[in-house]
């Protein structure tokens, strides 16, 4: 069994005490990494976007310095409010635009950036639409799950009008291949999970604030994150846990 963690939307800030929507996020980011470090085995954790809420370098040395000291392997997303140069600078390389990235021999992960500067919603270029069906058709793993900032599918609520634009194109791409298993975002500040074809669609609380169906009211939900355990055959099981 792999055991996969994915937080997502930290939305962390330069200095520590700030508050965003009454919650101080870099307070809130330790505490649930904390509990993930506690109670959870841990061989692969994803970030999938709005790491820093200011775009500041001090909050992607922060994020660095706290993803660094659990000592296990992470891949990061960029989101929407998120500055490229300012982790670049923090991290020595970019954000990848599009990666696979071998899990175990039968399990692979493969993120894409779904950002667009200056925009809340998010896109896939068609170069990478055309770079993802590539990896996935040539994919030595059994298995894949893709992971992208924004939710590549309607959730019924007003986050909806700043999704990803191109659902469709994205849906095209993959629903008619088997080797993907599930599809995970973050974006939403929401739990949410439901199946399309023999797909898995996932979204994950944040690690601070959450969103309520009505755009002027924030949800009394608790910060989160998402474990996801893989296992041979492409199964996979799969469990949202909150932090009080």
């Amino acid at each position: 069994m792999i055991s996969i963690i994915q937080i997502t939307d930290p939305h962390l800030t330069r200095h520590k005490n700030t508050e965003i929507k009454s919650c101080k996020t870099n307070s809130s980011f330790e505490r649930v990494l904390q509990n993930v470090v506690s109670n959870e085995q841990i061989d692969f954790i994803i970030v999938s976007g709005d790491i820093s809420d200011d775009g500041s370098r001090e909050s992607y040395q922060f994020y660095k310095n706290t993803l660094e000291s659990l000592k296990k392997p992470f891949v990061s997303i960029p989101g929407n409010h998120d500055n490229k140069d300012n982790f670049k600078l923090v991290f020595q390389k970019d954000f990848p635009n599009i990666s696979c990235i071998p899990l175990s021999d039968e399990w692979g992960l493969i993120t894409l950036d779904s950002s667009v500067d200056d925009e809340e919603g998010g896109v896939l270029t068609d170069k990478q639409i055309k770079t993802a069906q590539d990896l996935i058709e040539a994919s030595l793993h059994k298995n894949l799950i893709l992971c992208l900032h924004h939710q590549p599918i309607n959730m019924g609520f007003w986050i909806d009008e700043i999704g990803l634009q191109n659902k469709d194109q994205f849906l095209s791409l993959i629903l008619d291949q088997p080797k993907v298993k599930a599809v995970v975002w973050g974006h939403v500040h929401h739990e949410y999970q439901t199946t399309l074809g023999s797909i898995l669609f996932m979204s994950t609380p944040s690690t601070c604030y959450q969103f309520g169906e009505d755009e002027t009211n924030q949800s009394r939900q608790k910060p989160g994150y998402r474990k996801i355990y893989l296992y041979d055959l492409g199964k996979l099981t799969t469990q949202v846990v909150r932090i009080n």
